[in-house]
């Protein structure tokens, strides 16, 4: 049976403070308007960390830190399983009614499941034709699944087609509803993080006010001895102080660097929290290869525990991919710019989540101890045409035919991305039909490129990402598309 616990997207402690600031409303109508100055993070300070050879990077050097839309305030749902958060992750008012007579009533014996696995269900059994090239109606798609206006105009939005081609109708709404989702799961937390930011900044504020009082007050002081100075100074990450972890030097032990984090005290037994707070980082690093990933921040921070450097490859690992059938795996990309592209559709799909860039350092070591198989659409040699064959198979979710098994054993793919602007991958009857023109382009340095992907592929090729990796990887914060008036 479905659980009657409904959880307010907003604690009423957090509310009540936000409130009083003039930055959240009073529930109406079982929503909440919040300032988008609650919700988005305030502007990023980069520190360069002194790794040589490369440029460094910072959120400046992404596109998508500059997509945004200004608005004085968002509305959400007050309660987090509710109907109007269906109709928020998207669905028209009607679908979300049914989703959520199912939800609560559970009659159903053939199904049975938590709050967003109703959305699932809805989405992959729903007996509807899923669009994926171009020649699909996309639109008459979304409506048939019951998607509202609202998204399936960002869906569809022409400049992110070649993107779009990439993989079904039904694989990006759903998508776009996790992300959703999650960044409603994650409003109370983002919010926490928030108020002890503007308490300490309030705190600063009175501290600087006193001391700048008793500077104007006369001093006695006694021979050999020197009156205090006030400080001017706000802490210099909003916090008292800071904790520091050592990141392991890249290259060589002469190579030290450190990556300071806050470390804040918060109210009612609340985890401490990360202030917003982003640094640059080396585009090239001698001896290692840069990989890049766009997603949301709830799902990057499960993916990567910035405290304690775990990392966990499940969190963001999917299924089916191009060269991926029956298990979830993560794909990743050696070009910043194609990451960066999914980044910025991303910020429109889900206007209210944070967006992360993703950026791992992969040692050549690692590289060198794993076996790796370049699969190139195009590819004439022997054994050649492995690219359109692997697609073929991977995009039906199908079994690798035995000419293929003998990829299986290699531990990293490195390949094209497939794109199914000109072709339906699972009406095909054979992979000779795919093209070299079957591809994502990306604009790289002022002319179009094969956008290129990585996979780990084997479990030991997983395993030695996240033993190795650790202390590797940067999470930059690309922001909100809703942010606040510019004054």
């Amino acid at each position: 049976m479905a659980t009657t616990f409904m959880p307010r997207t907003v604690s009423e402690n957090v509310a009540n403070f936000f409130k009083s600031q003039g930055l959240m409303s009073p529930i109406r109508n079982n929503y909440r308007r919040i300032s988008t100055a609650a919700i988005s993070r305030p502007p990023l300070r980069s520190t360069v960390l002194s790794l040589s050879p490369g440029q460094p990077i910072s959120h400046q050097h992404f596109d998508a830190s500059f997509v945004g839309e200004e608005a004085s305030e968002v509305e959400i749902p007050a309660v987090l399983h509710s109907i109007e958060t269906y109709m928020y992750m998207g669905f028209t008012s009607e679908q979300a009614a049914i989703l959520w007579d199912r939800y609560v009533t559970a009659v159903d014996e053939a199904f049975d499941g938590d709050f967003f696995d109703y959305v699932i269900w809805h989405i992959e059994k729903v007996n509807v034709p899923d669009a994926s090239t171009s020649t699909d109606d996309w639109d008459a798609c979304m409506r048939a699944m019951g998607i509202n206006q609202k998204l399936r105009r960002n869906i569809l939005l022409p400049k992110f087609d070649a993107i779009r081609f990439t993989a079904t109708c039904k694989y990006w709404v759903l998508d776009a509803m996790e992300i959703c989702y999650s960044a409603l799961k994650d409003m109370d937390r983002r919010l926490i993080m928030e108020r002890t930011r503007l308490q300490q900044l309030q705190k600063a504020a009175k501290d600087q006010k006193v001391a700048d009082a008793r500077s104007k007050q006369p001093k006695k002081a006694s021979e050999g001895q020197k009156a205090a100075e006030p400080t001017s100074e706000l802490p210099s990450l909003l916090c008292s102080t800071s904790r520091k972890l050592a990141v392991k030097p890249p290259s060589s032990s002469s190579q030290a660097a450190t990556l300071s984090f806050p470390s804040c005290e918060i109210a009612d037994n609340q985890p401490t929290p990360s202030v917003a707070t982003t640094y640059a980082t080396p585009s090239e690093l001698l001896g290692y290869t840069m990989l890049w990933r766009a997603g949301d921040r709830a799902r990057s921070e499960a993916f990567y525990n910035q405290v304690t450097q775990e990392i966990k490859l499940a969190a963001i690992s999917t299924i089916p991919g191009d060269f991926n059938s029956q298990r979830r795996l993560a794909y990743w990309t050696p070009q910043r710019e194609t990451a960066d592209r999914y980044a910025q559709w991303t910020k429109h799909k889900v206007d209210i989540s944070e967006i992360v860039m993703i950026q791992v350092a992969i040692p050549e070591s690692l590289i060198r101890n794993l076996t790796t198989y370049y699969l190139w659409c195009g590819e004439r040699r022997t054994p050649k045409d492995e690219w359109r064959k692997l697609v073929y198979h991977s995009r039906r979710c199908e079994d690798l035919p035995r000419e293929l098994v003998h990829i299986e054993q290699y531990d990293i793919f490195i390949g094209h991305i497939a794109s199914g602007t000109n072709r339906k991958f699972e009406q095909l009857t054979h992979w000779s039909q795919i093209t070299d023109e079957d591809t994502l382009t990306v604009q790289i340095a002022g002319e179009r490129r094969t956008a290129i992907q990585w996979v780990f592929y084997t479990t030991k090729a997983r395993l030695a990402f996240e033993e190795q990796c650790r202390g590797k990887i940067w999470l930059h914060s690309l922001g909100t598309l809703k942010i606040p008036p510019q004054s």
